[in-house]
Formats: structure tokens, C-alpha cells, sequence
């Protein structure tokens, strides 16, 4: 758990969180980076709209991120069930023909 101090467009508060201290500074400093980057790029002076863009922005980048996550996983399920049908088949005949090279031992 960590206490942060955050100076961010005018405000300043103190955070606390479950979080270690340097990721809590990581987040904050890449915050105040993407406030800077609208405030230069798009010369928007007014405090309030910075935030809300900020947050629309790191908002899309996060969501981008997951929709990334979720198409690799379908794309592992699909390859899953596409695998080689002749490929199952010989996995089936080998464990088969184990099983039955088991039992014989066993008897």
C-alpha cells in the first residue's frame, strides 16, 4: 500500500492504494503525459476538458488492448477446433493401442 501525491491540471490531492508506490507514480506520470500531449497538440487551455479527454483517450487505448486480448483468444479456439483430423485419429490409435499394451501387462 502507497501514498501518492498528485498535481494534475490544477488539482491536488493525495492517493492512496493497494498498489506499490513506483507503479502508482508510472500511472500518474503517464496521465499527466497524455494531459500534455492534448493540451500541446490540441491547445485546449480549459482544465476540465483536458481531464475528460485524457480519460476518453486512455479509455479507447484500454479498450483496444482488451478487444486485442479477446481476438487472440478466439483465434486460439478456432485453430484449436480447426486441428488435423488425422492428426486426432493417430492420438486416438496410440492411446489405444497403450491401453491395450497396459491391460496385457496387468492380466
Amino acid at each position: 500500500m502507497a501514498v501518492i501525491q498528485i498535481n494534475v491540471l490544477g488539482t491536488s490531492f493525495a492517493l492512496k492504494a493497494e498498489e506499490e508506490l513506483p507503479y502508482l507514480e508510472k500511472i500518474r506520470d503517464y496521465y499527466k503525459s497524455v494531459c500534455d500531449e492534448i493540451q500541446k497538440n490540441d491547445h485546449i487551455q480549459d482544465q476540465k476538458q483536458t481531464a475528460v479527454l485524457a480519460g476518453i483517450l486512455i479509455a479507447d487505448e484500454l479498450y483496444k488492448e482488451k478487444q486485442k486480448s479477446i481476438d487472440a483468444r478466439d483465434a486460439q479456439k478456432k485453430a484449436a477446433a480447426q486441428s488435423d483430423p488425422l492428426a486426432e485419429l493417430e492420438t486416438d490409435r496410440l492411446a489405444k493401442s497403450m491401453i491395450a499394451k497396459i491391460e496385457k501387462a496387468l492380466e
